[in-house]
């Protein structure tokens, strides 16, 4: 696992998982995305051995693993990543580090795309990837108009790369490295409203860093709940 963009797919699991909301979403309010939710609904309700509604108050993990799905002269690159634990525990804090290359100067805002999908098993080992459409709590395939007003860069901290002194690190990052030090973020209980096909099975996301119609980066994560 090498490579990863760590700031884009962690907000995939952390506002998945309720822990912060981002700051500006855009959810696709139409009848495709209405749809869509309701045929997951029906769908987990098919596949599961049981249609009871989970308590939210249980302890769960949340197994990450990440991958590259953009080039690599992307001009956002990370070179190394620490996630501790993984699996996650919920409720439960996940601490959060890197190594980030910036290769060309960056100013807010960095708008984030996701596009999430759920894994669905058939009949005789076959599988379907159904689309999860941006629900209204923020989570699924929604569009985050500012990666930097995320606590992630809000309180970040770095560590100079030549004095090793501890510095602020945040939008606008320069053309550079930077040693982005452990941010810890606390897993709180799942909220109530969390649809059940949310919580338990393989989920595959893509995060695409796009400003003003050019690349910047992606992408992608295979998370696995068990909540």
């Amino acid at each position: 696992m090498s490579g990863h963009f760590v700031p884009v797919v962690l907000m995939v699991m952390v506002v998945g998982l309720g822990v912060v909301k981002p700051a500006h979403a855009e959810a696709t309010d139409t009848w495709t995305g209405y749809i869509q939710d309701q045929a997951l609904r029906f769908a987990y309700h098919l596949s599961s051995h049981s249609v009871e509604k989970r308590d939210t108050d249980r302890q769960g993990k949340a197994k990450l693993a990440f991958e590259h799905c953009g080039e690599d002269d992307d001009p956002v690159y990370v070179n190394n990543f620490v996630i501790e634990p993984n699996p996650v525990v919920v409720p439960g804090p996940i601490g959060v580090g890197m190594t980030l290359d910036v290769r060309e100067n960056q100013t807010a805002p960095l708008p984030v795309k996701l596009t999430m999908s759920k894994k669905l098993s058939l009949l005789f080992g076959l599988a379907v990837w159904l689309p999860i459409p941006c629900l209204p709590n923020d989570v699924g395939s929604c569009t985050y108009k500012d990666l930097c007003k995320t606590r992630l860069f809000t309180e970040g901290e770095c560590l100079d790369p030549v004095t090793n002194d501890t510095i602020s690190c945040g939008c606008p990052f320069e053309k550079g490295e930077y040693r982005l030090l452990p941010v810890v973020f606390n897993i709180s209980r799942l909220p109530s409203s969390m649809p059940k096909y949310l919580l338990e099975g393989e989920f595959y996301v893509k995060a695409e860093l796009i400003k003003d119609g050019k690349h910047l980066a992606c992408y992608s994560t295979t998370i696995t709940l068990e909540l």
